[in-house]
């Protein structure tokens, strides 16, 4: 039986299995290094051998089975999350990095029993791989003009996923025809300007690396363009043709923050908690990653960008706070603006 008849017989539907070889946009991701491009993300530029050749970390394996898992709707939605602030898509779920991986280890169980012999290893995200570039290798999409993995049936709100075996694979399939075209809806619609060219991300601009990587404050120039983005965000994705036309999404975006109680709410709670409090309410997700001063700190940007009167007395006693007490006055001094 071949692998890939394996995985057919076991339901995994959107994969492709090819031999492990080095990164076809080696060039350009080190380009992205010498400029800075990956801001404080200093674990960006570690094992870059592996990176672009992953054989030279694992000798023993041949080829590499990519996987995607859609989180549009999110298979796993986590309850704790606090539904009224506007955040991107994947983390309105647990961290796919422990669900999806059971998954990759569930099917590893499968395919050793068909293959006893063989060693295989999953992973998602956690190790020096250049993913997208292992899925566009696999033809599992294109890397189009926002830097995301897009698929013309799936869109892009997917993860991906690889097992990495000693197998042997078949020649590496012809690679999918970029489809993006003369579109740059996605380069048009970044309120930063973070996209210096098609296909380049400076992640110095980028939402999601203020609200979610960064432990810094965004400087002021930054702070209004996050807009109402509390984790992460999804412009680039939600304006693509295809992720409207595939997953029904609204140019204006889905899940746009709706201004009401439960909003107000959410961010007076966050105010209001102890670092300790609000990392137990967000263990397994997403929103763990930035950890209680962050989620605080984007809590802040939200209340300044929308100018929320009534939690002034939440945010008063951060100006005190010695990281973000200057974000603290900005946020009040946002209030008296109109």
């Amino acid at each position: 039986m071949t692998l890939k008849k394996c995985l057919t017989d076991l339901g995994v539907e959107h994969f492709e299995h090819i031999p492990l070889k080095a990164a076809t946009s080696g060039q350009a991701y080190s380009q992205w290094l010498d400029k800075k491009q990956q801001a404080s993300m200093g674990y960006m530029a570690d094992h870059q051998s592996i990176r672009l050749n992953p054989q030279h970390a694992f000798l023993e394996m041949q080829s590499v089975l990519v996987v995607t898992q859609d989180y549009f709707p999110h298979p796993k939605k986590a309850d704790a999350l606090f539904p009224s602030l506007r955040m991107a898509h994947y983390a309105q779920g647990e961290d796919y990095h422990f669900w999806f991986k059971e998954i990759l280890q569930n099917l590893i169980r499968k395919l050793q029993a068909h293959f006893p012999n063989e060693s295989f290893l999953a992973f998602t995200d956690a190790v020096p791989l250049l993913e997208r570039d292992l899925a566009a290798q696999a033809a599992l999409g294109w890397i189009g003009k926002n830097t995301c993995l897009i698929h013309p049936k799936k869109g892009s709100l997917f993860f991906i996923g690889e097992i990495l075996t000693s197998l042997n694979a078949q020649e590496t399939p012809e690679p999918l025809h970029d489809f993006c075209g003369s579109c740059t809806a996605c380069l048009d619609a970044c309120p930063t300007n973070a996209f210096p060219e098609p296909r380049v991300l400076d992640a110095n601009l980028c939402i999601s690396y203020w609200n979610i990587e960064s432990k810094k404050v965004p400087p002021p120039e930054i702070r209004d363009k996050i807009q109402d983005w509390f984790f992460g965000c999804d412009i680039c994705q939600t304006v693509c043709p295809w992720n409207i036309k595939l997953h029904k999404l609204k140019p204006d975006f889905e899940n746009k923050t709706h201004f009401g109680d439960s909003l107000v709410e959410d961010l007076k709670q966050i105010l209001e908690s102890s670092n300790k409090k609000l990392l137990k309410q967000v263990a397994h997700t997403p929103l763990s990653r930035a950890g209680g001063r962050g989620l605080k700190r984007n809590a802040l940007i939200v209340v300044g960008n929308l100018r929320i009167k009534s939690l002034e007395s939440s945010v008063t006693p951060y100006l005190e706070h010695p990281e973000l007490g200057e974000l603290a006055q900005w946020t009040l001094s946002q209030m008296k603006t109109t």
